[in-house]
């Protein structure tokens, strides 16, 4: 197997060129789930900054490839470069992808951000890892990409709602404190972080800045 740093983003998720975005979904969080913190591959075969550049790279394959025009242009850059077949490349643009969850308040749904709320408060409880991490006194960035991972919740959809750029909420994830906002700006958005997954905010919000000696 090629090394992931040479591999393109169909071999880090493991799935064809012709694959459909339900596919890419479940591609996305079964390959995520197997470096999460507490996977035995990524005790057995890889360093901390190994298995987060692995998680950074698979991220960074599912947001361009679960998005039509960005998969559109990486595909032709494949073609370009000899690396895929254009015959063999996914070709219907016409549906959009459907997020895990449907974030979007329609009037024949009017209650689904109350369901969705409740679902991620049930999924939360009823996790023994999430619970056990929110009993700590402090929070790494790892911690909460484990528990937003355990919810199902991508990167994106937090981004969708937020409107927080998809690079900050990574170094958040990462502590990369050399990409983080000025602390004012940094309390906002770890707060509309925290609010997507339907968690305690005050309580999480104070473990994380704990954790990184500004509580």
């Amino acid at each position: 197997m090629k090394p992931f740093k040479e591999q393109n983003y169909y071999e880090v998720l493991e799935i064809s060129p012709d694959a459909v975005p339900l596919e890419i979904r479940r591609a996305y969080k079964k390959t995520f789930t197997l470096y999460q913190g507490d996977s035995i591959a990524s005790y057995s075969f890889f360093s901390e900054e190994e298995r987060q550049e692995i998680l950074s790279c698979i991220e960074q394959a599912y947001l361009t490839l679960i998005n039509p025009e960005a998969r559109a242009a990486y595909d032709q850059s494949l073609v370009a470069s000899g690396l895929l077949d254009e015959e063999k490349s996914y070709r219907d643009k016409s549906k959009e992808p459907i997020a895990i969850y449907d974030f979007q308040k329609t009037g024949r749904e009017s209650s689904a951000p109350t369901r969705r709320s409740d679902e991620l408060k049930s999924r939360a409880e009823q996790n023994p890892m999430i619970r056990d991490l929110l009993t700590r006194d402090t929070l790494a960035g790892s911690d909460l990409q484990n528990i937003r991972m355990a919810l199902e919740v991508p990167l994106e959809v937090i981004a969708e709602m937020t409107n927080i750029r998809i690079d900050i909420l990574r170094a958040i994830e990462t502590e990369n404190v050399d990409l983080f906002p000025p602390r004012v700006y940094l309390k906002g958005f770890l707060r509309s972080y925290i609010r997507c997954l339907e968690l305690d905010e005050r309580a999480v919000l104070d473990a994380y800045l704990r954790k990184l000696g500004l509580q």
